[in-house]
């Protein structure tokens, strides 16, 4: 069985993120695995590894490693961590025991970690601020606040767990919450849920300091929430537009169950390769206080087993534009003249003015006589400009057809 030590230390450099990678000369410090050299001169091997400082001393020599490479936070020149030395090697995990989730550093550890020079006494104030000035922690006395090179976000706040729950928190009030018991209505029925969370809502920030919030849909940042079961979301939409065409749109008690709520400013799906498909089982609806558009390079078809109903209130206008192309209301086959199922339509104005010409020409109608030509014109001509007078009638006021 092999010996594990372990102790609390005070990070000095990170690699790559302040520091940049290993050259080849200092690959001694890292494996080369499988006897293969085929790494790049400045490679992840050093992928999170940092130096470290414990207590009385001075920078450690070796170099402590993420115990697991693919699943960490990068730590921050100052933050503390847990050194673990096994099988000849070094390792490091995050330690956590402040009451900021953006900076992580044990005040015991810190004040305990002093450079000393050879002789063994302390260092002045002024030397180690300068040594720590870029990206570390700097004192000029233990009286006064550390300044921190990586500024600490008191306003982020910890997320208020509930039973069971297995919470992941970035450093700036992004978290991803896996829960069976949040925003549950009875608060004690399983419903497996994920909440995911990116930036802390801003209302949250005057909260004093250690002290736990919630997730709020409505005014964080952006949320993802999968929920299940009786998760009840309080979501309320902001938009001002009355839902006339959603005529089925679920009341608040019904959004609960196997959901997805995504809330942001600005959402942007985009299929790059292929299709976009929404598959709706029940209603779908689109809700907009702004423009509602559709382009597209090929056809639009749209198909239903029922009624299609556009409608614009009020004064507003329809237009429907094919540029030089033709529209067809009905059927689009078997186009002809009379007899045909499919005939042009009619241009309102050019027939009122048919029509007119037509009516002109009745009234002046010539009869031949045996005594020559009369220019009389019917006898009831006062009907036909009666009729005439009406024939505008006949045009719509709110519908227009193009040549």
């Amino acid at each position: 069985m092999t010996d594990v030590k372990s102790f609390l230390a005070i990070v000095n450099n990170v690699y790559p993120t302040n520091t940049s990678f290993l050259k080849k000369d200092k690959e001694d410090m890292v494996d080369v695995y499988n006897d293969n050299d085929n790494f790049t001169e400045t490679d992840s091997r050093m992928y999170g590894a940092i130096t470290y400082e414990f207590e009385n001393s001075f920078e450690i020599e070796d170099y402590a490693f993420p115990f697991d490479k693919n699943n960490f936070t990068f730590p921050i020149k100052g933050e503390t961590v847990v050194i673990m030395k096994m099988f000849n090697q070094t390792f490091w995990l995050p330690y956590t025991n402040t009451p900021y989730s953006n900076y992580r550093r044990d005040s015991i550890t810190y004040k305990a970690t002093r450079p000393v020079d050879t002789t063994g006494s302390d260092k002045s104030a002024k030397s180690y601020t300068e040594k720590t000035k870029t990206g570390g922690t700097t004192s000029t006395s233990d009286n006064k606040k550390p300044e921190i090179g990586y500024t600490i976000k008191e306003t982020i706040k910890f997320l208020k767990p509930k039973q069971g729950d297995t919470i992941i928190s970035g450093r700036v009030g992004n978290t991803i919450r896996f829960s069976e018991f949040y925003l549950t209505d009875d608060d004690k029925t399983s419903s497996p849920s994920i909440f995911i969370r990116n930036k802390q809502n801003s209302e949250l920030d005057s909260q004093k300091i250690g002290e736990m919030v919630d997730e709020d849909i409505n005014k964080d940042g952006t949320s993802v929430y999968m929920t299940s079961g009786k998760v009840k979301i309080p979501f309320v939409e902001t938009i001002k537009k009355t839902k006339i065409g959603f005529k089925e749109y679920p009341s608040s008690d019904k959004l609960k169950g196997d959901q997805l709520f995504v809330n942001s400013d600005r959402i942007i799906l985009s299929a790059k390769a292929s299709e976009f498909i929404i598959f709706g089982k029940g209603n779908t609806g689109i809700i907009t206080d702004g423009n509602f558009s559709i382009d597209a390079e090929k056809e639009i078809y749209i198909h239903n087993n029922k009624n299609v109903t556009i409608h614009s209130e009020g004064a507003n206008q329809i237009f429907l534009n094919s540029e030089n192309g033709k529209i067809f209301l009905g059927k689009d086959k078997g186009a002809g003249d009379a007899g045909a199922p499919v005939q042009k339509m009619v241009l309102g104005g050019e027939l009122i003015k048919l029509l007119s010409e037509l009516i002109d020409a009745i009234n002046r109608q010539i009869y031949a006589t045996p005594v020559g030509p009369t220019f009389q014109g019917p006898s009831n001509r006062f009907e036909f400009d009666i009729i005439k007078s009406k024939l505008k009638d006949m045009l719509s006021s709110n519908n227009f057809l193009s040549k």
